[in-house]
């Protein structure tokens, strides 16, 4: 049966094939007209299909391996010590660590107790395909579909693909809802490693070995709970509705396949890991930043002292300092793992993607605003107090979240949130190593704090990292030449948010794009007019800069620049995006193209805009207006 991919089992012949574990026969295959078929395995009934899987399953499935393109010995030494590889049975799968630390005293030399660790699951696909059909040609184009999914998926050997070749729809109803001819079904089927702990005997001090100072995990049985197929309580669904289009369906089907069958945790691969990771429709991930320069460490043990490196990885540096550290890391990402699992198995709906990046994926580094190299750069170089000085007069933050002199910079963990923030404005939330191995209401063996971080993430109660200039400018010096109030990250609440009785404008730039610094001509002629009308106690006029801002509010996205968003008084949490001069539902509308704010040819033009918004009290503008003395003209020509 997996020798030859069964891919299809006959209504007369499956009863034969499913219990056989021989190759088909050359009458079986001229049946099949010697053609190739996907390995999509066809039953009539979910009983079958279950009953095939507890019997066939664990030969049909094998666990997913992590892998990674190692570019020298060194990083497949150290891609295979942080996993667990090294010393792990290939059969487990995953990320299952065969040692752990001595816990003290309270460790005996046998600990008979039987301990259970999640791993990687299977993944099953299955498809309801009804015998009686309103259209032929679509039942097999849905076919056609998943056939063509399950070819793209041979290389998974942790995914297979069943049919269910039903009556009726009763005999799909326990995994799909009425109706579902082509729906397709995702099933994880549950594993763990049966193990127990024990310690290692100690050898002569001159052999010692390194991993002496660690426990042993002694697997007694890998199990995989068949009875989440007899459960019928699928992962997700996929339901092509009737009138989609056929590349609408093909487009949705792909996600969802990618989204169900990405292994749970990834280690980052610039060259096939990032097209999983970060396709524009998976908006938030959870990364575990873990550093590959500590190997490469010298040693500062005398050479008398090297007989504890025995069974240390042959090309990694080893001192007590490093091996702290690196063991560390280590732990760090078992339970990441573990979080991982867990989040997988309670939250069905939600798409998380669980991503571990090595320190020297710089790019990445630098995309999740985590920083290496300013400590390093300070701890180098002299100067450091003068060039502190030089940033807080620019008003610029140098620091990140997760510096400390007494703790590493790494591991560390960032969950970015887009789901409803495009662009630049996702939601970052950070937890520090110190943080990550801190005593938590969560166990270890389910993540520990991790699972806690995550959990406070999506449930919105963490705190939201904020991109901000280090300290605003002070109240005698906001007003410029432009009198242009400058808002940054944290203080955006409070001039912005919380003037409620206040009209605000707010214009997001950039200090190095051009169309900015052309737009900022007209914005600040547009403050001229505000102060020239005496409505500066109504209209407040912003700008703020987004490459070192973060704008914190859900309706706002800074992915087009420059930008302008209309707080209007009473409403701060609905702004009104400044949009092109046309108006979209008129017939003239399809004769243009979205230019952005490149329609705005003066300052009046932002105020004209403003009226037609509707929010302002004219009447109010009007006695404003009227209890100055000086024209518009006179006072512009004034300013």
């Amino acid at each position: 049966v997996v020798s030859s991919h069964i891919s299809r089992c006959e209504p007369n012949k499956r009863k034969t094939a499913a219990a056989t574990t021989t190759t088909k026969s050359e009458t079986e295959m001229s049946n099949n007209n010697n053609k190739h078929n996907p390995p999509i395995f066809e039953f009539t009934s979910q009983i079958q299909l279950a009953s095939f899987l507890e019997r066939y399953g664990e030969q049909l499935l094998r666990p997913a391996q992590a892998r990674y393109q190692h570019e020298s010995a060194f990083e497949k030494e150290m891609f295979e010590f942080y996993t667990g590889l090294q010393n792990t049975d290939s059969s487990i799968g995953g990320m299952f660590h065969s040692y752990q630390p001595l816990s003290g005293d309270e460790v005996r030399e046998h600990d008979e107790h039987i301990y259970t660790q999640e791993i990687d699951p299977y993944i099953l696909f299955v498809q309801c395909r009804l015998s009686k059909r309103k259209s032929v040609e679509e039942d097999q184009s849905k076919a056609k579909l998943f056939e063509e999914l399950a070819e793209e998926m041979l290389h998974r050997r942790d995914v297979s693909f069943f049919a269910l070749e039903a009556a009726n729809a009763k005999s799909c109803s326990g995994w799909f809802p009425k109706m579902s001819d082509g729906a397709i079904a995702v099933i994880r089927v549950k594993r763990g490693v049966d193990y127990s702990v024990t310690t290692l005997e100690k050898s002569n001090t001159s052999d010692r070995s390194f991993w002496d100072q660690r426990q042993k995990r002694v697997i007694h049985n890998i199990t995989t709970d068949w009875n989440d197929v007899k459960r019928r309580t699928p992962h997700a669904l996929f339901i092509p509705t009737e009138y989609s289009k056929q590349e609408d369906i093909v487009s949705n089907l792909t996600k969802f396949a990618v989204i169900h069958t990405t292994p749970t945790v990834m280690w980052f691969d610039k060259n096939r890991v990032a097209q999983l990771a970060f396709p524009k429709y998976r908006t938030i991930h959870a990364v575990l930043f873990i550093d590959m320069a500590l190997g490469h460490e010298r040693s500062k043990l005398p050479s008398s002292t090297n007989h504890v490196q025995n069974g240390w990885p042959e090309n990694l540096a080893h001192s007590p300092e490093t091996e702290r550290l690196l063991l560390d890391q280590q732990r760090a990402i078992e339970m990441f793992y573990n979080a991982a699992l867990q989040y997988r198995t309670h939250h069905k709906g939600d798409d998380v993607v669980f991503l571990i990046v090595p320190s020297s994926e710089t790019r990445i580094l630098t995309t999740f605003g985590v920083d290496l190299w300013t400590p390093l750069d300070e701890a180098l170089f002299g100067g450091v107090q003068e060039k502190k000085s030089k940033s807080s007069e620019e008003g610029i933050d140098h620091s990140t979240t997760c510096r400390s002199e007494s703790s590493p910079m790494m591991p560390i963990m960032v969950v970015t949130d887009a789901s409803e923030r495009i662009g630049k404005q996702a939601r970052r939330y950070y937890l520090c190593s110190d943080d990550i191995f801190a005593p938590s209401d969560a166990m270890v063996e389910h993540g520990g704090a991790m699972k806690s971080f995550i959990d406070e993430v999506l449930d919105d109660t963490a705190v939201q990292f904020v991109r901000s200039e280090q300290r605003q400018v002070s109240t005698e010096h906001i007003a410029m030449k432009s009198n242009v109030t400058v808002v940054t990250g944290n203080t955006f609440q409070s001039l912005v948010m919380e003037r409620e009785e206040e009209h605000t404008m707010l214009l997001m730039k950039q200090s190095t794009c051009g169309h900015c610094k052309r737009f900022s001509i007209f914005w600040n002629e547009f403050q001229t007019i505000i102060q020239a009308l005496n409505w500066s106690s109504v209209i407040n006029v912003c700008k703020i800069d987004v490459s070192k801002n973060d704008v914190p509010h859900p309706q706002i996205d800074a992915l087009d620049l420059p930008s302008v968003y209309y707080f209007p008084a009473g409403s701060k949490e609905t702004p009104i995006e400044m949009t092109p001069k046309y108006d979209k539902d008129s017939i003239d509308a399809q004769y243009q193209y979205d230019e952005g704010l490149s329609w705005v040819t003066s300052g009046y033009d932002v105020v004209e805009w403003m009226m037609k918004q509707g929010k302002l009290d004219l009447e109010l503008l009007i006695s404003l207006d009227a209890n100055k003395g000086n024209s518009i003209e006179e006072d512009i020509t004034i300013q």
